[in-house]
């Protein structure tokens, strides 16, 4: 089955009322609804899916100097994606930044959808990870903010 994903960062500070008043319920120029979007589809042929909230997620990498670090996200909620080969996929989204989730389907394709709250950062290193600032492993975050400027 083919998987997409689709994240969007809504805007805390759009107001419905107004866009129905002003616009026919739609968006305008100064009152957005969504801040950013982000969709990609998961690599491979996706046997199982399966959404596990409240867990730790393992975020592991490299140092620029090659050394490995491994930390611990607790708080999490992971879109785990069994390919037809047996390797896993993993999407972590800090559980406090979710505002709701929606998923369709069809035979051979599904969205999972993913509205993220705006009220706090939120941390996107690479794509399919998104973990508020706040959770996110300082020593990395120097680095993550070190390579954005």
């Amino acid at each position: 089955m083919k998987v997409t994903i689709n994240v969007k960062l809504v805007n805390s500070k759009f107001n419905q009322a107004y866009a129905d008043k002003e616009n026919e319920g739609d968006e305008t120029e100064d009152n957005i609804k969504y801040l950013w979007e982000d969709e990609f589809e998961v690599q491979g042929n996706v046997a199982n899916f399966k959404v596990i909230n409240n867990t730790t997620y393992l975020l592991n990498g490299l140092y620029p100097n090659d050394d490995e670090f491994s930390f611990e996200i607790p708080d999490m909620t992971v879109l785990e994606c069994t390919l037809d080969n047996g390797s896993v996929t993993l999407l972590p989204f800090s559980k406090k930044a979710i505002s709701k989730t929606e998923k369709t389907e069809d035979k051979n394709s599904m969205t999972f959808f993913v509205h993220l709250k705006s009220i706090r950062e939120i941390v996107n290193p690479m794509t399919g990870v998104y973990i508020l600032k706040d959770d996110y492993p300082e020593e990395l975050l120097k680095l993550y903010s070190d390579e954005e400027e």
